[in-house]
């Protein structure tokens, strides 16, 4: 990201940080795991699936991820906010 931005490694992190509150790795999971929030409502895809399709290569550490920032695992979430008629 420093790279594309034009920035020095540190620079790009203390502005991203300023900006975000958060380091890029946490702003990513915390994008990664909110597109992951709408597949589970709106769609009936496998929580393996989700996870390649939300950049995790482990569909294991996608649940960590996960449950750290929603509290509820995959499953639980789509129990309780599915839209999708079940």
């Amino acid at each position: 990201m420093a790279a594309v931005a034009g920035l020095q490694t540190r620079t790009f992190l203390r502005r991203f940080r300023a900006a975000t509150t958060l380091r890029p790795t946490e702003y990513c999971q915390q994008v990664r795991v909110g597109r992951a929030c709408r597949l589970l409502e709106f769609t009936r895809r496998s929580v393996e699936q989700i996870a390649w399709e939300v950049g995790y290569q482990e569909p294991g550490t996608f649940r960590k991820v996960f449950q750290r920032l929603t509290g509820l695992t995959p499953g639980d979430y789509r129990q309780r906010f599915a839209q999708t008629g079940d």
